[in-house]
């Protein structure tokens, strides 16, 4: 099967068929999440095959950089759906690997604001206490400054919005 040459549903269909997938594989199911049309899908192949893919997605441990962003960029998908368990999935891949979540989220600077709002969802810092957080990014050496000064931007929002 040239997998190359098909539709988002169709290749997120075939790689929720395939046991094992590769990393490269990987990668592009989370991508062909991020631009599939759910309500065809889920009309092609019915609203169980689509919790399937969301109870999948859910249970795997992703650290791969652009597979965070592609994870990133779901929460905020233009049908709507699943948003709280995107939500919660982006939450634990933010309690997993801070570092490697703001990678992810500076290459989708745009998605910060609706993060913001998926961590205040899921109560990631209770009582607005995300300094030790913001420390702990701040003294990152894995971070660039780019990415330190988008955490920063992000935890500002996030006290901004989260302490009204």
């Amino acid at each position: 099967m040239n997998i190359r040459r098909k539709s988002p549903e169709e290749k997120v269909y075939y790689y929720m068929k395939k046991e094992g997938l590769n990393p490269e594989e990987k990668k592009d199911l989370y991508y062909q999440l991020t631009i599939l049309d759910w309500p065809y899908m889920m009309d092609c192949y019915g609203k169980d095959f689509t919790d399937r893919i969301v109870d999948r997605i859910s249970e795997e441990l992703v650290y791969d950089i652009e597979s965070i962003s592609h994870i990133i960029q779901l929460y905020n998908n233009v049908y709507g759906v699943y948003t709280l368990e995107f939500a919660r999935l982006i939450t634990r891949s933010y309690i997993r690997d801070k570092i490697s979540f703001m990678k992810g989220l500076n290459q989708v600077k745009d998605e910060a604001i609706n993060i913001v709002y998926a961590f205040r969802l899921n109560n990631v810092f209770p009582d607005n206490n995300i300094e030790k957080d913001m420390e702990e990014i701040k003294n990152s050496p894995l971070l660039t400054k780019e990415e330190k000064e988008r955490a920063y931007n992000f935890f500002h929002m996030y006290k901004t919005i989260c302490s009204t």
